[in-house]
């Protein structure tokens, strides 16, 4: 059903650009490389990557590399800086290659209200967990629903710009930033949360990436939908501009409030050569994060929104929502989440129930070894219903537990 996209992107390009500049040492880096190993050991069935029925990344109780990042930030001049993230993996299709790569502006300036401008590919900074480098989350091996389902479908490959203030310079309580972006290339955004449901994980989609699911009969039947059973989440379809908008604030370093409103303005009747669709979806994102004390975090995060592809052919909305906790005890930490999720099937499409429901309980504990290397282990049980696992020949519902041991060297 069509063939992989091998051809350089100019995003690959500068990328290659920018690791020869690194390697030759013509520009000034601050780097840092992470490698994580990780002991898998879990009941699910077969992972989506490989085309399966679970909500799972891995299928093998083995060791995987679950994550190796070089992450680079370049000060070009007094103004500029340029930030590339380079990822690689021992599963999915896509092993190697780049999750962001971008230009920040901030200049020096007197004004207590400053400026930034951020071009390229980059996430939007919606979440409180994932604020660690290469946006990994500090506290989980997976992340939480929401916030994997962002890491697997959704890049700005576009502009931000923003106006922020530090409360301290203006010896106030309150700091703030306002921003707002124009984008591209998340035209397929949404496939995933209506095909396959919600996941929980830490695998990033990189640029050129596909990503696959169950082959569920109406998708991929030539007499049917006939669409592929993956997507490419940041694919351009339509050649529209999607936009988002968005608030920070923040009290002291004690508490922290974003919310986000995201809308790619996709086309939904627009199909490329590969069948795949463009799928209007648009959310209000909403993040807390509040310091205790000294050891103790909390933070949550809410998602709304929805999404439509054809004319009608699909139309669900979405919601999810986690709680978290983290305490620091006198040399590890101590992390627990709770997760819950919802796919609502709207559309009148008989032949493919997109209906699910479920909820997640995560834990993990981590120790550092010594400087560079870190021991993490996480369980995690996930569970719900699905309507579209009746039409794999499976119970709509599922209970899927996962064990991890996890060695972290970062340098």
């Amino acid at each position: 059903m069509g063939l992989a996209n091998t051809s350089r992107t100019p995003l690959t390009s500068a990328a290659v650009f920018l690791l020869t500049l690194l390697v030759s040492g013509q520009l000034y880096a601050d780097t840092t490389l992470l490698l994580r190993g990780e002991l898998v050991s879990q009941d699910a069935d077969t992972s989506f990557q490989q085309q399966g029925i679970s909500h799972q990344r891995f299928d093998d109780n083995e060791l995987q590399l679950s994550q190796a990042i070089l992450s680079t930030r370049l000060q070009l001049n007094s103004d500029w800086k340029l930030h590339g993230v380079f990822n690689a993996y021992s599963d999915g299709e896509k092993t190697v290659g780049v999750s962001q790569l971008f230009a920040q502006y901030r200049p020096l300036v007197r004004h207590t209200i400053k400026p930034e401008v951020k071009v390229g590919a980059f996430y939007p900074a919606l979440s409180v967990e994932n604020t660690d480098m290469a946006w990994l989350s500090p506290h989980f091996l997976s992340n939480s629903a929401i916030n994997s389902w962002i890491g697997e479908e959704l890049r700005i490959g576009g502009v931000e710009a923003s106006l922020r203030q530090n409360g301290r310079q203006v010896r106030r309580s309150w700091s703030w930033k306002a921003l707002a972006g124009l984008f591209k290339g998340n035209d397929t955004t949404g496939t995933l949360l209506s095909w396959r449901g919600f996941a929980l994980h830490d695998r990033q989609s990189l640029f050129d990436d596909r990503v696959n699911f169950y082959p569920l009969p109406w998708i991929v039947n030539d007499d049917e939908l006939n669409a592929p059973a993956w997507t490419e989440p940041f694919r351009e379809i339509d050649n529209r501009i999607g936009f988002y908008l968005g608030g920070h604030l923040a009290y002291q370093r004690q508490s922290e409030l974003r919310y986000y409103y995201y809308d790619n303005r996709a086309n939904p009747i627009k199909v490329d050569p590969d069948r795949l669709y463009a799928w209007r979806t648009k959310f209000h994102s909403l993040s807390v994060r509040h310091r205790l004390s000294s050891k103790l975090t909390l933070f949550s995060q809410a998602l709304a929104g929805s999404t439509l592809m054809g004319e009608d052919i699909v139309r669900n909305h979405f919601y999810s929502v986690y709680l978290a906790a983290s305490y620091q005890l006198d040399n590890a930490v101590l992390s627990t989440r709770l997760d819950w999720y919802h796919v609502i099937d709207d559309d009148s499409t008989w032949r493919d129930p997109n209906r699910s429901i479920g909820q997640a309980m995560t834990l993990n504990y981590s120790r550092p070894l010594s400087e560079l290397l870190t021991l993490s282990a996480e369980w995690q049980l996930n569970k719900g219903q699905q309507a579209n696992r009746v039409e794999a020949q499976y119970s709509e519902s599922f209970s899927e537990h996962s064990a991890k041991l996890a060695i972290t060297l970062r340098y």
